[in-house]
Parts: C-alpha cells; structure tokens; sequence
C-alpha cells in the first residue's frame, strides 16, 4: 500500500495525515460539519484537502460516504458497552444509556484492537460525572466487569483430591493456599449483586439504592461461571486465604471478629466452616502448601 495519496490539485496527502484525519471525524459524535471542523479533524487536514481525497458514489455525496463510518462506530461502540454492562442499560434505559455513551466515546474513544476494552474506564466515567445514583451505577459497572475478567481469566488446574488428601492431619493449621486464575472476590458498599440478580432473574423488585455492605464471590469452573452473595465473615476468610494467610491463623482472626449468642456463634461458624469445604471441592484453591 502506498504511503502517499495523489488528489486531483497535484497534492500530495501522506496516508497516515488522511488516516488521523478520518479517526477523528469518526470518533466525532457530533454533526458532519462539526465533525469535519474540529479541531482534532483540522490539524490533520482541513475540510477542503480532505474533501478532495473523497470521491462520492452513484448514490452518496463525500459527507455521507465517510458518515457511514461515523454511524456504524457508534453502533459498534454502544453495542459493546450493551454487551459489557446489561444490567445498567436496565436500569438507565435505552435512550440515557445511549446519551451517557456517546458522552464516554467523547472523552474516552477507543484506542485498541479489542471491543473487550472498551468499558474499561466506564466505571470512573459515571463515578466523576454529575449522573444520579453515579455512585451505584458506578458500582454496578465494576461488578459487571469483574464478573467478565473471570470469564475471560486463564484456565488454571485447581487442587485435586490426591493433592488435598496428602497434607497430613497435623498440617492443615499451617497450609497456605494460591487461588485459580478464575476466581475474583469483591466488597461493594451499594446492593449491586442483589440488584443484578433481580436482573437476571426477570424479578418484579429491585434493591433500594442505598448505601449496604455486600460481598461477592465469582469464579469460573469447567467453562461455567457462578456469582453469589458472601457475608461479610466468609468475605473475610476467603480474602485472608487468598492473600496466603495460613489457613488456621484465617480461622482465627475471623472467629475472634465474631460477636453474638453462643448459639448464633455456632451456626455462624458451622456455616462458614461449611462454605470453606464448598470452596475446596468447587476448585477455588489451585495450589495448597505445607
């Protein structure tokens, strides 16, 4: 491919100038004449130079042959971030989803080859913005993309039954574990995994948007990816094991933050104990060391 385009007045035009050119008339979410006359557009070409790198068709005049481009980037873009954060169309709508990213595009377009990254700043985008409930949604987002780093992580062997049976019975206060690769473990402050659910499941009511406490635990397993609610006590251990405490000390420091009846006391310890075995046997551990 040539590196220089030849127009018409004897010009030569270099094709990364035309190429910087078109990205920013694309990346335009503005009119055709707004977009031809920005300033990012400008200081690669002006209109009058970029026109004449442009041949119109039987049916298309220059303007809307690049404003097919121009269209089909926002749909692409906005279809994307559908794809990524379904519950915050939901709870926006349709026509302030599309309004809040054209908005995101204008200040964030997308700068690589993958559609995966585009939501990436999503999150910071609506949690600096003057949007209502920014905070919430902001927290809705980053569940969203947590739930689809783990669908994405690398597929890692968790712990076999062999492995777990050769740590002697002496051992087990002191073994430190190494999580999979496909396990992701979150504390948000807004009732966003309760509002995500309600999505999923198609329920009639949603969460009150207000400020609670809620841990998440996601992971993925033989190509299937589960998310659900944590209390704060198994958030907690899951959290400490994961930053390799040894497993008796996790126990411990969970057990000394309890408070209560001697009998709630039990059952809360008989669950959480309960939840670390389901932990075990569902592949959340990859490596265990004596």
């Amino acid at each position: 491919m040539p590196d220089t385009i030849q127009v018409s007045t004897d010009e030569t035009v270099h094709l990364g100038e035309f190429q910087r050119w078109m990205v920013a008339v694309v990346t335009n979410f503005g009119n055709d004449a707004e977009a031809w006359n920005s300033e990012a557009a400008t200081a690669e070409l002006t209109p009058q130079r970029a026109l004449s790198n442009i041949l119109p068709s039987k049916t298309l005049n220059e303007y809307e042959r690049i404003g097919i481009y121009r269209r089909m980037y926002f749909l692409r873009m906005r279809d994307a971030l559908e794809i990524d954060f379904p519950s915050v169309l939901h709870f926006w709508g349709k026509a302030q989803f599309e309004d809040v990213v054209e908005q995101y595009f204008t200040q964030y377009p997308s700068a690589s080859y993958t559609l995966n990254d585009t939501g990436m700043k999503f999150p910071a985008f609506v949690r600096a913005s003057s949007l209502p409930e920014k905070e919430f949604v902001a927290e809705l987002a980053e569940l969203e993309l947590a739930i689809s780093a783990v669908m994405e992580a690398e597929e890692t062997p968790s712990l076999s039954a062999e492995q777990i049976a050769a740590v002697p019975a002496d051992a087990w206060n002191d073994v430190r574990f190494t999580p999979v690769a496909a396990l992701g473990v979150h504390q948000f402050t807004y009732p966003v995994h309760e509002y995500l659910c309600a999505f999923e499941d198609e329920l009639p009511a949603f969460p009150a948007i207000e400020s609670r406490p809620n841990y998440v635990y996601i992971h993925r397993s033989n190509f299937r990816t589960t998310h659900y609610a944590l209390g704060a006590e198994e958030y907690q251990l899951l959290e400490l094991l994961i930053r390799g405490t040894p497993l008796g000390e996790a126990f411990e420091t969970i057990q000394q933050q309890m408070v209560g009846e001697e009998s709630t006391l039990e059952e809360l310890q008989t669950a959480i104990t309960s939840r670390f075995q389901e932990w075990m046997t569902k592949g959340v551990f990859a490596t265990v060391e004596v």
